[in-house]
């Protein structure tokens, strides 16, 4: 593999950069100076520094981001602001795509990541992975709303959603844990009881929990534990 590319596709530096940070003398190749930006490199064996930094090979890349209300989870999109576009640009070289969606409206945890395989066994219907969200509803929560969702409800386009469950803060608010993503689905769920979801906040998928110190629109890297989740 070409070095500028390898550093590139490790690091958020263009091949540009690469080239410049070469000249400065910046990137070590097995502890010697680096020639030239096109240079030939085992991914796999060779020891690649910059500015002593060792810089660790990944096929792979993934990060978490809490999705603030009115980005759209999508690569590309001629007139919304995608979650894509949260990102330095030099991410975009990459390959990042959304690891399912969340709506325009709805906030919270979206993984990013270019590992379309481990990503759709993981959105397979098949894997039954839990996803949880905060919920608010417009009207209270009655007892046997919560009893008929959970078990399973009908829907108005004949669809029966699958068990999930709901645990309660007040009246109008709580958790609700789900192992499917319809369209729309948990505001249809709601809507099949005549109430409707006034705020909706994804707060965890699977064993990845949305971090507490990200504010919306802010991003982060999964840690080694959460990359081996994502990928088992």
């Amino acid at each position: 593999m070409r070095l500028d590319k390898y550093i590139s596709n490790n690091t958020s530096l263009s091949r540009k950069d690469v080239a410049k940070q070469v000249k400065l003398g910046n990137i070590l190749i097995n502890g010697k100076k680096a020639k030239s930006p096109d240079e030939k490199i085992d991914e796999n064996s060779s020891q690649i520094t910059l500015n002593g930094k060792v810089i660790t090979y990944s096929k792979f890349v993934y990060f978490m981001l809490n999705k603030p209300q009115g980005v759209v989870s999508a690569t590309t999109d001629l007139k919304q602001k995608t979650v894509l576009d949260l990102l330095p640009s030099e991410y975009k070289k990459l390959g990042l795509f959304p690891c399912g969606r969340l709506d325009k409206d709805t906030v919270g945890l979206v993984i990013l990541t270019n590992n379309g395989v481990a990503s759709h066994k993981l959105l397979s219907p098949k894997s039954g992975v839990e996803k949880t969200y905060l919920f608010q509803c417009a009207e209270d929560i009655l007892e046997s709303d919560i009893k008929n969702i959970e078990q399973g409800i009908l829907l108005r386009d004949g669809y029966v959603t699958k068990p999930c469950k709901i645990v309660l803060s007040n009246k109008k608010e709580g958790k609700i844990t789900i192992t499917e993503g319809k369209y729309h689905e948990i505001k249809r769920m709601f809507g099949a009881t005549g109430n409707k979801v006034t705020f909706l906040k994804r707060i965890s998928f699977g064993k990845i929990i949305l971090d507490e110190q990200l504010n919306e629109g802010e991003y982060r890297p999964l840690t080694m534990n959460e990359v081996t989740y994502f990928e088992r």
